[in-house]
């Protein structure tokens, strides 16, 4: 028999060394509906079980003598670990102590025995041949779950490689287009300032007006290409984290300097909340700066004229939380558990006053996992959001 499905137990073998005994065994098993082959030696019964179509073993114990007991011993000894092949061993009359004291012993040992002392009643015999052939039938169905178990795993371990193959091809992609496209912006930026020094000839301010206009659509295109670029380096594993001692007030002024000219022109008020100078986390100060100028951006660009955007911190455990926090137009709940993800825009329509490629938080959260911490949020429609930044206290 073959691994796989099994409907039902293979039969009984039986060891009856005499025609007569082999005929009457058929008849009675026959009767009571139980497939039964008959061997007349311990070697083919063996080579029967050895090829897996053995459902339980009936044998008499004076066939157990040393060179057939090694045999079926060597042939148990050889069966697959989930396989406990039950053994149904007739036993002398009178002389039961005697036989597992002698070959049934080291049989027992090895074998799921079951010793029945002869004369034994017809009823009784196909009872234990019954819940012998049960028990190996539980022993077949084990065997095909941990089949199917290795199967599916298998597979979804061929279906990961696969997805993770692709996510490296599309974020190798992703680095060399982008890259690519750095080259001709360069140049676009280049020209437009040798035009506008007047480099080849005098310049109108109707003329200023177009080089200034093509001048920030370069700089927003090279914003979102260094953003891709950003993103593939984290998804190919190419970012390096050099941690330090990072003091957050200082984090806070770094990020506030930056941000602080983006706020006023959108009319918001941007509160930075006193952090306790002692208070400094392990990370990679680049990295922190980056996810800081991503969370305040993200709060300034989705916050409404007269809103407010604060950053502030605390200590939790061993941990220090930076909390962003907007009074904007919040983050619906479908929303929340995807906002992470790249590419994800909460607003994806293509009049959309906002613009992005919505990877500013996917790369935010990875690097704060690669820093040993985590990135998560908490929203209300209408009401605002506030982002958290879980990384290590030094």
């Amino acid at each position: 028999m073959t691994e796989g499905v099994v409907s039902r137990a293979a039969g009984v073998a039986v060891l009856a060394p005499t025609g007569r005994d082999a005929s009457l065994a058929t008849q009675v098993f026959a009767q009571w509906g139980i497939e039964a082959a008959m061997f007349s030696d311990m070697r083919a019964l063996c080579a029967a079980l050895a090829d897996d179509d053995v459902g339980a073993i009936i044998v008499a114990e004076e066939a157990l003598q040393p060179a057939p007991r090694d045999e079926l011993l060597a042939a148990l000894e050889a069966q697959p670990a989930w396989s406990d092949v039950p053994v149904i061993v007739l036993t002398g009359e009178g002389e039961l102590s005697r036989s597992i004291a002698g070959a049934v012993d080291s049989v027992a040992r090895r074998g799921n025995v079951t010793l029945l002392e002869r004369p034994v009643r017809v009823a009784t015999l196909v009872t234990v041949v019954r819940s012998a052939l049960r028990a190996r039938q539980r022993q077949y169905d084990v065997r095909d779950n941990l089949a199917a178990l290795r199967d599916a795993r298998a597979e979804a371990e061929e279906a990961r490689a696969e997805a993770e193959a692709a996510s490296r091809a599309k974020s190798e992609f992703l680095a060399v287009m982008s890259h690519e496209l750095r080259t001709p912006l360069n140049a676009i930026a280049g020209y437009a300032e040798l035009i506008e020094l007047g480099i080849h000839g005098p310049v109108t301010e109707a003329q200023r007006e177009a080089l200034r206009r093509v001048q920030r659509s370069e700089r927003h295109l090279l914003g979102l290409i260094n953003g891709v670029l950003n993103y593939a380096r984290v998804e190919t594993g190419n970012v390096q984290y050099d941690p330090t001692d990072v003091p957050v007030a200082e984090a806070f002024a770094s990020a506030e300097a930056l941000v602080a000219p983006q706020a006023k022109a959108r009319g918001l008020h941007l509160e930075i909340e006193p952090c306790d100078p002692g208070i400094a986390i392990r990370a990679d100060r680049e990295k922190v700066q980056q996810i800081l100028l991503n969370l305040l951006s993200n709060a300034i660009k989705f916050t409404g004229e007269g809103g407010r955007v604060t950053m502030g911190c605390s200590v939790d455990t061993g941990d220090v939380l930076i909390r962003v926090a907007d009074s904007g137009r919040g983050i619906p709940p479908s929303k929340r558990n995807v906002i992470f993800e790249p590419f994800v825009q909460v607003d994806s329509r293509l009049t959309r006053a906002d613009q992005g490629v919505g990877l500013g938080l996917a790369i935010s959260r990875d690097l704060a996992r690669g820093m040993g911490g985590e990135l998560t949020v908490e929203s209300e429609v209408g009401v605002g959001s506030t982002f958290t930044l879980c990384l290590p206290r030094a």
